[in-house]
């Protein structure tokens, strides 16, 4: 008998009157995902044999990283496919309830929350800015434009040949110091822009090339929760900053639409 109820996300019971819930295969790919009506909200789930995913059965599983990999993008494809009829709270990948009542009493102790959260999240939608850097063409850059390093340059001129060595090495790490300051300044103009544009953002922490599987590095992750009625003047602002900051050595990959996962996170 099927006992557990995994939950996808939390949508609103008058969009679901709108526009009815469409089929779809749960995690177990058997048992079709359905709505749990309470009180003006609608919690999306589907049911779970226990024997297959109690405790212990859910820890062998997620030992497994293909099976993390298949179900996790499960989950994603689920709460996008939410997203594109409703306005969701996603919930984290494997979000299980061990009963119907289990998940009552969390809807009913967050219920104000979540409901003041769909209202709020109305009409809006998240997307995502990553920016990388040839750190190469940047470090040519800055060490021909920067001032400090100019300034250090000069004095490099009047030196020894064994001064100027052990000062020429002082003017890498110089030189590398300032790239930093530099990618950092250039990123956080570029997201001030983009702030503008949006109702809230925030700012992620980088991944590094193993992550990414790039050559060119991460150097800056952000995300942004725009109004609807702002997504094309946005979207046309970020492809002017592409054109601007490609001779520089930047490359502003954007991405979205995606439900609110970072601005729908509940206490």
């Amino acid at each position: 008998m099927a006992e557990l109820k995994y939950l996808y996300g939390i949508i609103p019971t008058d969009e679901l009157k709108q526009t009815p819930l469409p089929s779809f295969k749960g995690l177990d790919d058997q048992h079709e995902w359905y709505p749990i009506a309470f009180d003006g909200i609608e919690a999306i789930v589907c049911d779970l044999e226990e024997s297959d995913y109690n405790e212990s059965a859910l820890k062998e599983k997620t030992s497994d990283v293909e099976w993390v990999h298949e179900k996790a993008f499960h989950h994603h494809e689920a709460v996008m496919k939410l997203h594109e009829s409703y306005t969701v709270i996603p919930m984290k990948f494997a979000t299980i309830y061990t009963s119907k009542a289990n998940l009552e009493e969390t809807l009913t102790k967050h219920y104000q929350e979540m409901d003041g959260l769909l209202s709020w999240l109305k009409g809006k939608e998240e997307w995502n800015l990553k920016i990388y850097c040839d750190n190469d063409s940047l470090r040519e850059r800055t060490a021909a434009h920067n001032f400090t390093i100019e300034a250090k340059k000069k004095e490099l001129e009047h030196m020894s040949p064994g001064r100027k060595y052990l000062e020429k090495r002082k003017l890498d790490r110089l030189i590398d110091q300032e790239l930093e300051k530099d990618k950092e300044q250039h990123s956080s103009a570029i997201h001030d822009q983009l702030a503008t544009y949006s109702v809230k953002t925030d700012i992620k922490k980088n991944w590094n090339k193993d992550v990414t599987g790039r050559t060119d590095e991460m150097c800056w992750n952000s995300v942004y929760l725009l109004e609807n009625q702002q997504v094309e003047e946005f979207l046309g602002k970020v492809k002017q900053l592409q054109e601007e900051w490609k001779e520089a050595g930047f490359t502003l990959e954007l991405t979205g639409p995606w439900p609110a996962y970072h601005f729908s996170k509940l206490k």
